[in-house]
């Protein structure tokens, strides 16, 4: 009797960050409009029948960046709304770009699973590892990767525990520069676009803890800063948090 073999569960070959770039490039040179899949691996470098254009297609369809249409050679893609909202806004601090970078890491099936188990709270390697071959089937030649991308795009997206974000060719540093030496000595810094200074805090400590909220009977959520912050900071913040209520983004993770 022949054994049937089961297929591997799919997930994105790219980490959200690469994909974010490759979407980048698309726009660079389509904008909204459609192109062929063998033009737009052009764009990212790849052959015409390379098998890379097909695997970096399906990543950033996954993460909600990308659709297609059409058949064989005629199949064509474009930037979704979600692509677009991500690519097109240049501002330094967007609370409206980094709540749909949230999105778009989770968007892949793998990704909200391991999301929904683990959240930033990660067990060891190998734990991963059998969760992913026993419980979820993946072939063994593949968790390795899975385990890889899911970490970056947690801390890509500012989902760690320290709300960390990887650098990225997408303006998104925070207003204040953490890499400014002189920042502790500073009073206050002018915000772009805003003539009121925007008041630092004078002394930080890496990891500071600046709030402990207790929002339930089982529940205190802790707010830890990694660099120094500022009134602006907070405020782009509470919109962010307001921003995800108003999408739904936290409905799928927590359980009432």
């Amino acid at each position: 009797m022949e054994t049937r073999r089961h297929r591997s569960p799919t997930y994105p070959s790219i980490s959200l960050k690469d994909a974010i770039e490759r979407a980048g490039l698309f726009f660079k040179k389509e904008g909204k409009h459609k192109a062929t899949i063998a033009t737009a691996a052009a764009h990212w470098g790849y052959s015409a029948t390379s098998s890379a254009r097909l695997t970096t297609v399906a990543a950033l369809k996954a993460y909600g960046l990308l659709e297609d249409s059409g058949e064989g050679a005629a199949r064509q893609v474009n930037l979704t709304p979600l692509g677009l909202s991500i690519i097109q806004d240049e501002r330094t601090v967007s609370p409206e770009r980094d709540a749909s970078i949230r999105q778009a890491a989770m968007l892949p099936k793998t990704m909200a699973d391991l999301w929904s188990k683990y959240g930033n709270e990660l067990p060891s390697d190998d734990t991963l590892k059998h969760y992913l071959k026993v419980d979820r089937e993946f072939n063994p030649n593949a968790v390795s990767d899975v385990i890889r991308i899911y970490k970056e795009n947690v801390v890509f997206a500012g989902l760690g525990a320290k709300g960390g974000r990887a650098e990225t060719s997408i303006p998104i540093d925070p207003v204040v520069d953490p890499e400014d030496d002189t920042l502790a000595d500073k009073v206050a810094v002018p915000v772009a676009g805003n003539t009121k200074p925007d008041f630092v805090r004078s002394s930080f400590a890496p990891g500071e803890e600046i709030a402990n909220v207790r929002v339930s009977r089982d529940c205190t959520i802790r707010l830890l800063a990694t660099g120094p912050y500022s009134r602006k900071s907070i405020e782009a913040l509470v919109a962010q948090l307001k921003l995800g209520l108003d999408l739904g983004t936290y409905d799928d993770l927590v359980s009432e």
